[in-house]
């Protein structure tokens, strides 16, 4: 089990797909620079791209960051959108990495299945 500090930061995949099929406002936030794998629906926006223009995000939206592996980019990501006020925001836990292995257990043989996420 995660501890709270933990909880606070992160989200997992499965939580993740949760939130999109009840239709909480969730916004997938792609901070990578190459892509290997895609999570469907996302914004790409790279890490750096963040701090020097500035978006305009839905504030009751919960801005779920990944990189490639869950940590580095989406971290340094978390923090500058938690600067510029934004106080909903985790890292996906293992990045596309997770996404992509954990729609490979749920869809054996098939291609990683197409999520709707919201946008900002």
């Amino acid at each position: 089990m995660r501890d709270e500090t933990q909880a606070k930061d992160t989200i997992t995949v499965p939580e993740v797909v949760e939130r999109l099929q009840r239709g909480d406002p969730t916004v997938l936030i792609d901070v990578r620079f190459g892509k290997m794998g895609e999570v469907p629906g996302s914004v790409a926006v790279p890490v750096t791209d963040l701090e020097d223009d500035p978006r305009d995000w839905d504030r009751e939206a919960l801005l779920v960051v990944f990189c490639q592996h869950g940590h580095g980019a989406s971290e340094y990501a978390q923090e500058v959108l938690r600067e510029q006020g934004y106080d909903q925001v985790r890292r996906l836990t293992g990045g596309v990495d997770a996404w992509v292995q954990f729609h490979h257990r749920q869809r054996p043989g098939k291609e990683a299945a197409p999520t709707e996420c919201g946008r900002p």
